[in-house]
């Protein structure tokens, strides 16, 4: 029979063997990349360099942004339709 400090202990054991099994499965970088849910994994080291390639891509990044609030050309449509104006 198991005294009442065993079984904690061996609850603790299990526990313990439970969340290292957890980390190893899915609280990694590289479980997460093969899986596609990240681009890629980078060393904390290259973290500085990988910064400043994406800024540099942006910088020269020209977007035309639509205006958001446009009145729709009713006109086209009424004509399409035959409709008068």
């Amino acid at each position: 029979m198991f005294k009442e400090n065993d079984k904690v202990k061996i609850l603790a054991d299990t526990r313990q063997e439970k969340v290292e099994e957890f980390r190893e499965r899915f609280a990694n970088p590289y479980v997460a990349a093969e899986r596609g849910h990240v681009d890629a994994v980078i060393e904390p080291s290259e973290t500085r360099l990988h910064l400043i390639r994406a800024l540099e891509m942006l910088d020269t990044k020209r977007e035309k942004i639509p205006p958001k609030h446009g009145n729709i050309p009713l006109y086209k449509q009424w004509m399409v339709a035959g409709l008068p104006r």
